[in-house]
């Protein structure tokens, strides 16, 4: 799904940057440009580069970096913009899902997590790490999953193949397909799902799945 996706990255640290780049060439992303600020990257993208994919770190978000990241969206209007912070206030949190940021994760997040993400960004979701800011009334994750017991509160092995499929965009008639059962029997499963992680949503689901390392692109029928 994320074969061939052009990538510019702006992250301060030469040595992170580099990091990045051989994570995201690894798994098939064209990096197509990096900075290692976001003025410079505004820049750039004002004289013509087009990424689909922006990954920035702003482990300290400041006045400044805010403006920039808001321009950052009019300058690549079809970009989806993903940023990497330490954390911020939910209302900074929402301006900046407001002017278009995809996805806001914590710096310190682990390399199949963040793929995970971006999976579920390109997909055009809106994903937001519980650590960084609860999005009030809003489709995208934030906030505590609620009380999860440890064994993933009795959930089904049937019920974490059908969140394995989901985690990667598949809408329930392909996931029926894949499993060989009616398509309402994936909503009583994504039903289910919710209930007992006490999630609200599809994309709240796929979040989870990637925080707990259910995320999987090839899930055969159990």
């Amino acid at each position: 799904m994320t074969n061939g996706i052009d990538t510019f990255i702006v992250v301060p640290a030469a040595l992170q940057r580099a990091g990045f780049k051989a994570l995201l060439q690894g798994q098939g992303f064209n990096v197509v440009g990096e900075t290692g600020s976001v003025a410079t990257a505004l820049a750039q993208l004002e004289a013509g580069q087009s990424p689909q994919l922006i990954l920035v770190e702003c482990p300290d978000l400041d006045s400044d970096e805010f403006e920039h990241l808001k321009a950052l969206k009019s300058a690549a209007a079809t970009a989806h913009i993903v940023v990497l912070v330490d954390g911020l206030p939910a209302n900074i949190a929402q301006l900046l899902c407001d002017a278009g940021v995809a996805g806001l994760l914590k710096t310190d997040i682990a390399p199949e997590a963040l793929l995970g993400y971006i999976n579920l960004v390109m997909l055009g979701e809106t994903v937001v790490h519980q650590a960084v800011g609860r999005l009030a009334d809003s489709g995208a994750f934030g906030g505590s999953f609620g009380c999860v017991p440890k064994e993933f509160a009795n959930l089904s092995e049937r019920e974490l193949t059908v969140i394995g499929h989901l985690a990667t965009g598949r809408s329930n008639k392909e996931i029926a397909r894949r499993l060989g059962i009616m398509d309402g029997t994936i909503k009583i499963h994504v039903r289910n799902v919710q209930r007992k992680l006490q999630l609200k949503n599809r994309t709240q689901i796929a979040v989870w799945a990637v925080e707990n390392g259910l995320l999987q692109t090839d899930v055969e029928a159990a």
